[in-house]
């Protein structure tokens, strides 16, 4: 069987999925799986995640019955919709249910950081500066304290077709205009960043986290996967 080792259950927001089971399956030793679940985001509106909220609680249980090994609840703002204290009890009881751990983005990249001692954080964010404070909250929420944020100016339904490069050249323009910061945080996992995680590390000597890289590293060691894994930052080969 392909997943002997850990088959790993996910709501992926976006309809059209292509960047998080490419990156997943790059990051991954052999005999792990993604079980993917697509749900029907195109513009990430308000009417969208509330649909996506509730279609995620039926998915789970569907991902207990195919035998996952654990559900990953996907995609911040939808695990928040409700407050961030919704989604830590939405986890417990959605875990209490189905009979396997169950984890989300949120809760991921937030033990991610507190396991890195991130303390001042820089965000790169895929979408316009309307965007920026939205980001920021996220980040207060956590009890962290942002630093600044670039933007990278596209579209949900585009995400798949950012440029790593413009990744990079943005992630060193924080780093530049926010020497303070000690980690990088690029939100979203759903447009392509895992080749910028070293460069900027090594360039800059911050940390760097991504949203996929969090959620991979929090769906492994949960299902008792503790594998160092090269060449995707300090996370994965670390702890």
């Amino acid at each position: 069987m392909y997943g002997y080792r850990a088959r790993i259950g996910y709501t992926s927001p976006p309809a059209a999925t292509e960047v998080f089971p490419y990156e997943f399956y790059k990051i991954v030793p052999d005999g792990v799986t993604l079980v993917l679940n697509t749900l029907p985001l195109v513009e990430r509106d308000s009417d969208e995640v509330d649909r996506a909220y509730e279609v995620s609680l039926n998915v789970a249980h569907a991902m207990a019955r195919a035998g996952c090994d654990l559900f990953c609840f996907g995609g911040l703002p939808i695990n928040v919709s409700r407050g961030f204290k919704n989604a830590e009890e939405m986890a417990a009881a959605t875990e209490a249910e189905i009979g396997i751990p169950v984890i989300t983005s949120v809760s991921s990249q937030r033990d991610a950081l507190a396991k890195l001692g991130s303390r001042r954080i820089g965000i790169v964010q895929p979408y316009d500066d309307s965007h920026g404070a939205r980001h920021e909250n996220y980040i207060r929420e956590m009890g962290l304290e942002p630093t600044g944020y670039v933007c990278l100016d596209t579209t949900f339904i585009k995400l798949g077709e950012v440029d790593e490069e413009h990744v990079l050249e943005s992630a060193r323009r924080l780093c530049a205009e926010h020497p303070e910061t000690d980690t990088v945080y690029m939100f979203c996992p759903h447009y392509a960043v895992i080749n910028t995680i070293e460069k900027i590390e090594q360039e800059f000597g911050v940390t760097v986290m991504t949203s996929l890289q969090a959620i991979v590293w929090n769906a492994l060691r949960r299902t008792g996967v503790d594998d160092r894994i090269d060449g995707y930052g300090r996370l994965l080969r670390e702890f």
